[in-house]
């Protein structure tokens, strides 16, 4: 059996290799560790219902607002979420809604599910098109007679 003699320097390198390894994953294991309460994950109102102990965990919910669900009742917006597969989850969020948050529009809340079914939205997120223009454009585009739409 024969034993092969590494030189110093090639024993340097390998030393040098291994303390950079182990430095690199001790801090993506201390990073993934500090964060894992604030990930949210994002989940549709169907992968919701079929989900267990979610009471408390911080999730992210996107979907359609529901025609005919969007109320605001004793200062708070109540309105229902809803999939491709017609599963729906109802939102309450207390505080003042996007302007761009609309019956039949995408959105997307973060929050968490009480016991009695309802999500708490603390942040609710529009998504529009990428048309979309804010209206102080549309009207500086109107006023310098560039603007083409309607």
């Amino acid at each position: 059996m024969r034993i092969i003699k590494l030189n110093n320097q090639i024993k340097k390198r390998f030393i040098f290799l291994l303390v950079i390894f182990v430095c690199f994953s001790s801090s993506i294991v201390l990073i993934s560790y500090s964060l894992k309460d604030q990930i949210a994950y994002f989940v549709s109102p169907s992968d919701l219902q079929q989900m267990q102990n979610i009471d408390n965990k911080y999730l992210r919910v996107g979907g359609l607002v529901k025609k005919g669900s969007l109320k605001f009742d004793k200062n708070i917006w109540k309105f229902e979420v809803i999939d491709e597969f017609n599963q729906t989850v109802e939102v309450e969020f207390s505080k003042t809604l996007p302007n761009l948050v609309e019956e039949n529009k995408g959105i997307i809340v973060e929050g968490v599910m009480n016991k009695e079914n309802i999500f708490i939205a603390e942040i609710v997120l529009a998504k529009h098109d990428e048309n979309y223009m804010p209206q102080s454009a549309i009207d500086k585009m109107r006023n310098d007679g560039i603007w083409r739409g309607n």
